[in-house]
């Protein structure tokens, strides 16, 4: 089936015609907080989201997209020229993210964030294309999209990492999260988009960010006790 607008073009099962409805009406509603992260005047492109009836799936097409031999279990989401690639709710008992019948509107808001966090790679993608830039660093690129996404907002994460884990880590989401936190509360927006496109800058500055991170978490941690 597809649901086509200005914005999205969804591709979907039957049984996902519902969750259609929920998804576009969440990202409705974050769309431009995104866009005006990035960049307002950016152009408004349509993204193709299909969502893929189940996990074995997706991991089929994001190995063949990725060039990867095996993929996460936790993996259910992909964004790549203009396209989104998502696994839909109703095949997460295939995945690290499976959940018993009374978390089922605590797993659906998570669905929600989950698709705005791969629009966020796909605004993203516009921005660097739009300035020439290359594609982020991935603390930074995966961190503004848990940050923006709202995934980890009010989550009370100890800064338990090393530097190794920002910079070599492949899925240190709640690190980059936090780095990506300070970053912007810190310093600033335009700071940010500074080093998101400027990789040799992100990385020269990421030893020195990762030390005052860990300090203001630290002290934050001991407020709280």
């Amino acid at each position: 089936m597809e649901r086509i607008t200005d914005y999205y073009k969804f591709t979907y099962s039957k049984e996902d015609e519902g969750l259609i409805v929920v998804l576009e009406d969440y990202l409705n509603q974050k769309r431009e907080d995104i866009f005006n992260f990035f960049d307002s005047s950016l152009q408004r492109e349509q993204v193709e989201i299909n969502i893929i009836p189940t996990k074995k799936e997706y991991d089929e097409l994001s190995k063949k997209i990725r060039g990867m031999d095996s993929i996460p279990n936790g993996s259910i989401g992909l964004s790549y020229d203009n396209k989104i690639e998502y696994v839909s709710l109703h095949d997460y008992k295939n995945t690290a993210h499976k959940f018993s019948e009374d978390k089922y509107l605590e797993k659906l808001d998570y669905f929600k964030k989950t698709i705005v966090h791969e629009y966020v790679h796909f605004v993203g993608g516009l921005y660097c294309k739009k300035n020439n830039l290359d594609w982020p660093v991935k603390f930074l690129n995966e961190g503004i999209a848990t940050y923006l996404s709202g995934q980890k907002e009010n989550m009370n994460i100890p800064f338990n990492y090393t530097l190794d884990d920002i910079l070599v880590s492949k899925t240190c989401y709640d690190a980059w999260y936090l780095l990506t936190k300070y970053i912007i509360e810190e310093y600033g927006k335009d700071y940010f988009l500074e080093l998101f496109g400027n990789n040799e800058l992100a990385t020269k500055e990421a030893p020195r960010l990762f030390e005052e991170a860990k300090e203001y978490y630290e002290k934050r941690l001991e407020r709280i006790f």
